[in-house]
């Protein structure tokens, strides 16, 4: 497809053909506390309707007495922006037509003057860790110019990627920094610039040699410090773990995110030319792999532990840590099998898969006791890459509720009761939750993979969700690309290119 001036796809899926009017009136997903429709969704007395493709009305009022009718924005969202420089979607399903085009509206609000990101509505500046994971989720290929931007306002006087703010300050007890450089080769694939590869490894390889010499642990095998993202450790640590403590755990989000930065460096050195480089970061990367599945894998639960932690005798937390799972899932750390028993085992609450489970008593909802949209999208892409419909049907339902009940995509809400009220900190227009709203479109029901050469089509589209759809406007690399899609499945029967069917 490269060089490509236009181009036009027409991919049917597997299946049958299924008429959108089968479906009407039935919902998409339903449980004992909410129903999602095809145009709107229902939980409990509230109602969220799409109005139209650029129209959303809610009557969702916070479950929080000192909330309630205080904020009027909870009523009506209409699309105020111009949006049409970005791929345009269309389907049968107005209230994901609609969803699409308010999360396109918050990421252009999410751009700041200075061409960076900021994090959300109430967090100014950017964040390492928020940046990284919403390029990986959509903003590589949407916003390139703006990752770009962004991932350099995260690196240091010195080269090295920038820590955010954690137990005890920064690095070296919080170690998530290097998810920086899965979001770098995103933007790689993404755009082929071979300038942003060389630069972009040369800061990867200075802040990695850097952990190498501080945070790895030649006893073990795994990477030390803080849960990737969760970082207070009140939430999701015990009360009496002091900093140089949770230095000391060994945690599965982290060494997830350290194995797939050590491969991605490796890939990056075979491109440069560097193949005794390539070869010795792979090493890394295969050691962290053969660690987490030796002592983080709990046989009986059929899913990993959070963390290694202790001070003389290490042990491993019983706790599922949910992008942790969804990350071994993804990064191919968990192999065929161990992917079916994680994605059949972690435990999901009513309103989607929470940070940790089970919850820590009297701590207050923000890692614990919360469901995070960008947490979710992660999880619905490894329910895809394991061929869990039911899982992913489910994934979807549990970002299009919040989305539509609070007219924004918030940052997190309680696992309890899916409300936003009650978390210790929360933000509207939260810049990784609607880049995981976004990957919907583009991850999942259209299967997108930017690869080093080539963009390639994994479509999953679960049967509730079937149907026609389209996205036009879709720039990639030199290309202007539009697709159209009917059916349901995850294997393609037909692919058509400007009217020619292709193998």
């Amino acid at each position: 497809m490269k060089g490509l001036p236009s181009a036009c796809f027409a991919i049917g899926l597997l299946s049958t053909r299924f008429c959108f009017s089968q479906n009407q009136g039935k919902p998409l997903y339903s449980n004992d506390h909410f129903a999602v429709y095809a145009d709107s969704v229902v939980q409990d007395k509230f109602l969220a309707k799409a109005l139209s493709d650029t129209g959303l009305y809610s009557n969702y009022q916070s479950l929080s007495k000192k909330e309630r009718n205080t904020d009027s924005s909870y009523h009506t969202w209409i699309l105020s922006k111009d949006i049409s420089a970005f791929p345009q979607y269309r389907s049968a399903y107005p209230l994901a037509d609609v969803l699409y085009n308010m999360s396109l509206q918050e990421m252009m609000n999410a751009v700041e003057a200075d061409s960076t990101f900021r994090t959300g509505k109430e967090w100014a500046g950017v964040w390492t860790r928020d940046i990284s994971y919403s390029i990986i989720l959509s903003m590589a290929f949407l916003q390139p110019r703006v990752a770009k931007f962004s991932l350099l306002r995260k690196v240091d006087k010195n080269g090295k990627i920038i820590q955010d703010t954690g137990t005890g300050g920064a690095w070296p007890i919080s170690t998530d920094r290097i998810i920086w450089a899965v979001a770098a080769w995103e933007l790689y694939k993404v755009t082929g610039d071979m300038d942003w590869l060389r630069h972009a490894y040369t800061i990867i390889r200075k802040t990695i040699e850097a952990d190498y010499q501080n945070i790895y642990d030649q006893e073990t095998g795994l990477v030390k410090g803080e849960s990737s993202f969760l970082d207070w450790r009140e939430q999701t640590y015990p009360a009496w773990m002091q900093p140089a403590d949770i230095f000391e755990s060994e945690c599965l989000g982290t060494n997830a995110v350290h194995f797939e930065a050590n491969r991605v460096l490796s890939k990056m050195a075979l491109l440069l030319n560097k193949k005794k480089d390539a070869l010795h970061f792979q090493q890394h990367a295969d050691r962290i792999k053969m660690a987490i599945n030796r002592h983080l894998w709990i046989d009986g639960k059929n899913y990993y532990g959070q963390f290694l932690y202790g001070r003389l005798n290490k042990i491993l937390s019983p706790r599922s840590e949910a992008l942790g799972e969804s990350l071994c899932i993804l990064f191919d750390i968990a192999d065929s099998n161990r992917r079916k028993q994680i994605l059949a085992s972690a435990p999901i609450t009513p309103f989607g898969i929470s940070c940790i489970y089970p919850q820590i008593p009297d701590i207050p909802p923000y890692h614990n006791n919360a469901v995070w949209p960008f947490v979710q999208a992660f999880w619905m892409w490894a329910g895809a890459k394991g061929s869990n419909e039911e899982s992913v049907t489910q994934s979807i339902c549990d970002i299009y509720r919040p989305s539509s009940m609070f007219l924004t995509n918030k940052e997190n809400f309680v696992a309890e009761n899916g409300d936003y009220s009650g978390t210790q900190i929360n933000s509207s227009n939260m810049l990784w939750s609607l880049s995981g709203n976004l990957s919907i479109v583009y991850k999942l029901l259209f299967g997108m993979r930017f690869n080093e050469n080539n963009l390639s089509f994994q479509p999953f589209v679960p049967r509730a969700f079937a149907g026609d759809r389209s996205l036009t406007n879709l720039k990639y690399r030199n290309a202007f690309l539009s697709i159209e899609m009917n059916g349901y499945g995850n294997v393609i029967r037909s692919f058509m290119l400007d009217g020619k069917k292709k193998n």
